[in-house]
């Protein structure tokens, strides 16, 4: 299984998804626009937090490393966005 660690650059943090950043990630991802451009519609509290418990708990092929993190501004610590990778074998 690979590790995700956070990953710091100058202006971002990349920090490992937990359950709890639902409640601010609800927002970032409650954008109307943006879902004009990846499909689908907003995901209400719950459902984000369900789906995180999910990808927390990782992938169920073995050998296979689910690594999500969410995005966080290093000035004002506020999260922009996610970053997600499947690493296999």
């Amino acid at each position: 299984m690979t590790a995700v660690e956070m990953i710091r650059t100058v202006r971002l943090e990349l920090v490992p998804l937990e359950v709890g950043h639902a409640e601010e990630m609800v927002g970032v991802l409650g954008d109307p626009a943006l879902h004009r451009f990846i499909g689908g519609a907003p995901e209400g509290l719950e459902g984000l937090r369900a789906r995180y418990a999910r990808w927390a708990a990782g992938a169920p092929e073995p050998g296979t490393s689910w690594c999500n993190w969410v995005v966080r501004e290093r000035e004002g610590g506020r999260l922009v966005g996610t970053v997600q990778a499947t690493v296999a074998g």
